[in-house]
């Protein structure tokens, strides 16, 4: 069910899938989008590499079902360290895990944000401004407005019930 889903962020997912399901890791945030926590990087040169896939001795099988893109992937752990499978499938397979080192510029940046942390900020900010600059009372006539044209029908009902009713007491 990845219709319409870019093949980055089908990766993105993967990740933040084989993380949360088989390590036991903390890295998916519960108020954001699936894979909004792992981040692509464009390169990590300078970073020593900690284990590849070669280098594996659980007797699996590594193979991809078709060409290969190779990707750098980053992810911020919010919980403990944890130990994982060599996560693989005939779409994606783990090649080699890096050193993280807070001295290279892949790996120093801040955790990812998540959309709890943007509400208000960034694009919606503008928007919250304007409406918040806006006098209360245009606030209430935009209201009794938006009433009368959505609610004639009704309005109009009730109205001619009252009006029926006051002539019937005199």
């Amino acid at each position: 069910m990845m219709l319409g889903v870019s093949p980055e962020r089908q990766l993105r997912i993967w990740v933040e899938d084989q993380i949360r399901l088989h390590s036991g890791a903390e890295v998916a945030d519960s108020a954001d989008l699936k894979g909004g926590q792992i981040e692509i990087i464009p390169d990590a040169p300078g970073l020593a590499v900690y284990l590849r896939k070669e280098q594996v001795t659980d007797g699996a099988t590594f193979l991809v079902n078709g060409p290969a893109e190779l990707f750098t992937v980053r992810f911020y752990n919010r919980g403990d360290s944890s130990q994982l499978a060599w996560p693989h499938d005939g779409e994606y397979l783990l090649d080699e895990v890096l050193n993280p080192n807070p001295a290279n510029p892949a790996t120093q940046g801040p955790a990812p944000s998540t959309i709890g942390q943007t509400i208000g900020h960034g694009a919606i900010q503008p928007i919250t401004q304007a409406l918040g600059s806006v006098p209360w009372y245009l606030w209430l006539a935009g209201a009794t407005v938006g009433l009368i044209l959505v609610l004639p029908g009704e309005v109009t009902r009730k109205a001619r019930r009252l009006g029926k009713r006051i002539r019937s007491r005199r």
